[in-house]
């Protein structure tokens, strides 16, 4: 009984952390809709053979209010697939605040530094080109930043198309790093919507010591600037209409590519914290079923941990419909029952392609 109440310990840690979650998933008002006088602004976009994307990503953020205050650099990072018609379209539009910069693979890493050496902003927005912004991204990236001692902003990423399942995933990873950075407990965010002060990001030497790794520019950055700054410089965007969309994996193999790419991030981690955090959420999805047959024959045992574990699925299930719901994502109950039962099997596949390789390369 005793060395089986140790093993739901881990169980019984989560439900605490994540108890009362959804009540940091609110969305706020903007309050101000005008770009604060004095203040400049530049949006990286790096790219390489998301050129189509990048022309419906330019379609969406022109007609944001401020699109025209702001400078644009479009990095390509040796990008050929459409890139004529992008070029036609930059030279028909005529606009000055929007540039194209060609870098021949260096890497996206390589490609944000190299625009934030060009930039003319003190405030640096970071997106991909496979996102379409909400109409207030900028207002609430600056809402956030009104703050002075804010020195990274993350905001929400609201899943589009695909598969369901990768959806509602994606959905609890967002909502799980929202609620942890409201903690002052920073663990993650997304590359597909941060933000950053300019002098914070040399202070920190940018991604220095960590080219080598395929990706992570989110992470690595969110662990630099926190590490120089504290937990409480970073910041998120959660305002009404501030998020960002971008489309879910529509394949399996896609799926499971993605989230290997993303799990392997855990090997950035330095703080105890977060790596703890890495286990403690490996533990539980690999225990979730595991956990009975140890409990098995006894049914006191298997009952508590019947109790636990079904304490645990209301917690990420009440998180994940609190999360759709800012980000007005329609979840079906059924799609969410059979995520919560297949969930710990895909994370074991997941698993076991980090530990055959923690760093694959991305597209």
């Amino acid at each position: 009984m005793i060395l089986f109440t140790i093993l739901l310990l881990p169980f019984a840690y989560y439900i605490n952390l994540f108890a009362n979650a959804w009540k940091f998933l609110n969305t706020k008002e903007i309050k101000k809709s005008i770009l604060p006088t004095g203040t400049k602004v530049t949006v990286i976009v790096p790219f390489k053979d998301a050129t189509e994307q990048l022309l419906v990503w330019l379609a969406s953020f022109e007609n944001l209010p401020l699109a025209d205050q702001v400078e644009v650099l479009l990095i390509n990072d040796g990008s050929v697939n459409s890139l004529m018609k992008l070029r036609k379209k930059l030279a028909s539009d005529g606009k000055k605040n929007i540039k194209l910069v060609d870098r021949i693979h260096r890497g996206k890493k390589s490609s944000i530094e190299y625009g934030v050496s060009i930039a003319r902003g003190e405030i640096i927005i970071c997106t991909d080109a496979d996102t379409r912004p909400g109409r207030c991204w900028i207002e609430g990236i600056l809402e956030t930043f009104s703050d002075e001692n804010i020195q990274m902003v993350c905001g929400r990423v609201a899943p589009a198309n695909g598969q369901w399942f990768a959806a509602i995933d994606f959905m609890a990873l967002m909502a799980a790093g929202e609620v942890l950075i409201k903690k002052q407990k920073p663990v993650m965010c997304s590359g597909s919507h941060m933000a950053f002060r300019r002098g914070a990001f040399m202070d920190v030497n940018g991604y220095k010591g960590y080219h080598h790794f395929a990706s992570g520019d989110d992470v690595i950055l969110l662990y630099k600037i926190k590490e120089k700054f504290g937990p409480e410089s970073i910041g998120f965007n959660d305002y009404r209409e501030s998020y960002v969309v971008t489309d879910m994996p529509i394949s399996l193999g896609q799926l499971l590519s993605q989230r290997q790419r993303w799990g392997g991030k855990a090997i950035y981690y330095r703080d105890v914290f977060s790596l703890l955090l890495s286990v403690l959420v490996l533990y539980c999805s690999l225990m979730t079923y595991g956990i009975f047959f140890i409990a098995i024959p006894s049914v006191p045992l298997v009952l508590m941990a019947l109790v636990i574990v079904l304490t645990k699925a209301w917690v990420d299930v009440r998180i994940i419909y609190k999360y759709a719901r800012e980000v007005h994502h329609p979840v079906k109950p059924w799609q969410v029952a059979a995520a919560t039962l297949l969930y710990p099997i895909f994370m074991a596949i997941v698993f076991l392609r980090i530990l055959v390789n923690p760093n694959p390369r991305w597209g």
